[in-house]
């Protein structure tokens, strides 16, 4: 994202004869960028969470806790990647402006994000159940 941004400022500036695709591209390297990083941002655990029930939590409501919102978690997620197959679909017919690709191929970072995101909960998940039954 940043070679395809830097070639539009040069383009622009430099040579003044702007790139029509490079706009186009960073905009769904973004899209891209930002999906990917919700998976990584929960390995690190970087979402906002309320945690005042679980701080006060004894050892056996915390593990109630964890089962609980990683289920609805994981039904959420399990919901968004069996629709967002249905919407890539519909998708694929219609095309992008500049780089006429299907737009169904930039809309298949929802399951592959939802995907990541689901493998970064459920370690995040039994990391938590182990520490919440050292406590």
């Amino acid at each position: 994202m940043v070679i395809v941004v830097f070639l539009q400022v040069i383009f622009r500036f430099v040579v003044d004869q702007p790139l029509a695709w490079t706009e186009e591209l960073s905009r769904y390297l973004l899209i891209w960028l930002t999906f990917l990083g919700t998976g990584y941002g929960m390995s690190v655990k970087a979402h906002p969470s309320i945690e005042l029930l679980f701080e006060k939590a004894g050892g056996l409501m915390k593990k109630v806790l964890i089962v609980l919102s990683t289920a609805l978690i994981l039904f959420f997620f399990w919901q968004i990647i069996v629709n967002s197959f249905e919407f890539i679909g519909r998708s694929m017919t219609q095309t992008s402006p500049v780089l006429q690709l299907p737009m169904g191929l930039v809309y298949t970072v929802i399951p592959i994000s939802s995907v990541l995101f689901i493998i970064n909960l459920l370690q995040v998940s039994v990391s938590e159940w182990r520490r919440g039954a050292s406590q």
